[in-house]
């Protein structure tokens, strides 16, 4: 355990170099993230970077999850392993993986979830609503802005922008009782939150 802390700092440092000369990354709101611990992170997604992006600059260890294909190849499967990736089967509801993700949270930890599930998608999942209901963790909405504009980035035409959201507290949802309909209802608040934060980029 004590060394997968250790290399989970290193990569995490070595990603946060990465992003300073690489993306020229800049955090805005960052102060929103100082005080909370055992959330549910939702962001945008738009890239592969995103979630180790994510990861670097949170003051805790956050989990995610990562599609099962990926961990097919041992020494990739080992890395995600190292950076708490839980793997998920895609196109199907994978309880084995949903499970996993209360559990951490139950023991206090934290997860970084996609309400859109995939890169390509722009259909919001009901995912993300289930969980927090059945978990009541507040949620931590983020915005992710040109994590797919490597080139720009480098070249200094742009920039990487992770703009940090006011925190939905679990008493604001918690009347909220478990059903699918509250679960795709919560979902698309969510994913509101997130789309809003793009004003402040």
């Amino acid at each position: 355990m004590k060394n997968k802390r250790i290399t989970y700092s290193i990569i995490t440092t070595s990603v946060r170099f990465f992003m300073k000369y690489f993306w020229h990354y800049e955090i805005i709101h960052k102060e929103r993230i100082k005080n909370i611990t055992n959330c549910i992170l939702a962001s945008n997604h738009i890239s592969w970077f995103d979630p180790p992006f994510i990861g670097s600059i949170m003051p805790f260890e956050i989990n995610y999850l990562a599609k099962s294909e990926l961990f097919k190849n041992k020494i990739f499967g080992n890395f995600l392993q190292f950076v708490n990736a839980i793997p998920i089967k895609r196109g199907k509801v994978d309880r084995t993986a949903i499970n996993r993700v209360e559990e951490k949270l139950a023991a206090g930890q934290s997860i970084l979830l996609f309400p859109e599930g995939t890169r390509k998608s722009n259909k919001v999942k009901p995912g993300i609503g289930k969980i927090a209901i059945q978990t009541g963790k507040d949620i931590v909405p983020i915005y992710m802005k040109n994590s797919n504009k490597f080139r720009k980035c480098f070249l200094g035409k742009d920039r990487l922008k992770i703009v940090i959201g006011e925190k939905i507290k679990k008493e604001d949802y918690s009347n909220l009782d478990d059903s699918k309909n509250n679960y795709r209802y919560l979902a698309n608040f969510i994913m509101k939150k997130i789309k809003e934060l793009e004003n402040e980029c």
